[in-house]
């Protein structure tokens, strides 16, 4: 059901098995016991290696889990048909690494040219199609590459192909376009390949002698996402292990009432009933012809009551004018602001800090 589309690093030009089916050891129980006079071969060392990295990779596989960390945007040029991958990072259900250093490209019409060409198995009942219409998935895949060819000691009778060995083994990721299942094989192995992108609508069109290949849709959603422990403690930590500070009580904007000669005014904190006095609020209209006028403020009264925010209703001088802008201040700075239950200033960040005046308009 896989179809190879792109193998990045230097792996694309090389056929199956001559350097891209290299292995790494995988073992995080048993390590070296080294000791005086110990003779090391090539299996100590693959032991060593397979140790640190069999631990990485459980610890991902099993506290991590698997998905996309980051990147590996997918996108769709019409123009050119050409399908594109970017870099990314990602885990699979081994633990493994799925990094992708560089942009990946595929031209879709070549893609299916060469599945035409190889009579790929899994297009069987579309391969003599002149048009059809099918949906894909874009997967990425664990691979690993040989590279960095030395000298080496051929075994005897080994002949001129053992003279040389790559020293280096390369993680890489091979990306796949394979068919879309709706119901998946449970008679198939495993996949430990992750979906990046579910591709909707593939067009299929015999052009002459060339095929033209559209994409109605590229569907990023499917794919399994991993939060990474940063983004993680940015979100859970202030709210799990930070009290909220305390601060100063703030204006209820939607429950400010005003009629007549009277403004009722919420607030999200209870306040101190003694610094509730007119002096600390101020009531003032806009009219396009006169200008600003001043109401005096006679009384305020201040009311808790269950299940409700505490208010502060102000009696004025004279009744406001319906339609005028009118606006309202508390004041929350200098000498006589208006406090909370807890003796913080009205607009104040936490208790060290003065507060502010806090204004609401009223249409």
């Amino acid at each position: 059901m896989t179809s190879p589309t792109l193998i990045p690093q230097d792996c694309t030009s090389l056929p199956t098995g001559e350097r891209c089916d290299a292995t790494l050891p995988d073992n995080p129980q048993c390590t070296l016991n080294y000791h005086f006079g110990q003779l090391l071969g090539v299996e100590d060392f693959r032991v060593e290696q397979g140790f640190h990295l069999g631990r990485s990779r459980r610890h991902q596989r099993l506290l991590h889990g698997q998905g996309v960390v980051t990147g590996y945007a997918v996108s769709y040029k019409a123009a050119d048909l050409e399908l594109r991958v970017g870099p990314g990072y990602a885990i699979d259900a081994m633990g493994r690494d799925l990094a992708l250093d560089a942009v990946q490209c595929v031209n879709l019409a070549k893609w299916w040219a060469a599945r035409v060409q190889q009579k790929d198995a899994a297009f069987n009942d579309v391969l003599d199609r002149r048009e059809f219409t099918i949906d894909l998935d874009l997967v990425v895949c664990y691979a690993t590459c040989l590279s960095e060819p030395v000298p080496a000691i051929a075994e005897p009778c080994a002949g001129q192909a053992s003279d040389l060995a790559y020293s280096r083994v390369c993680e890489t990721v091979r990306l796949v376009l394979r068919r879309h299942q709706n119901e998946p094989d449970d008679s198939q192995p495993a996949d430990l390949c992750l979906t990046l992108a579910h591709l909707r609508g593939v067009h299929v069109k015999q052009d002459g002698q060339s095929w033209l290949v559209t994409i109605a849709d590229v569907d990023p959603d499917v794919r399994a996402v991993l939060l990474s422990t940063g983004a993680l403690q940015s979100l859970l930590v202030p709210a799990l292990d930070r009290p909220a500070p305390e601060a100063g009580p703030l204006l209820i904007d939607s429950g400010v009432q005003a009629s007549a000669d009277q403004v009722t005014l919420p607030f999200d904190h209870k306040l101190a009933p003694a610094s509730v006095l007119g002096g600390v609020f101020t009531v003032t209209q806009f009219d396009q012809t006169t200008g600003w006028s001043l109401f005096n403020v006679i009384d305020a009264t201040y009311v808790e009551a269950a299940a409700k925010p505490p208010t502060v209703t102000l009696k004025l001088d004279r009744a406001l004018t319906a339609g005028l802008l009118t606006r309202v201040s508390v004041n929350g700075s200098g000498p006589t602001p208006l406090l909370g239950a807890n003796l913080i200033p009205a607009g104040a960040a936490r208790s060290d800090r003065d507060g502010r005046v806090l204004t609401i308009t009223i249409q």
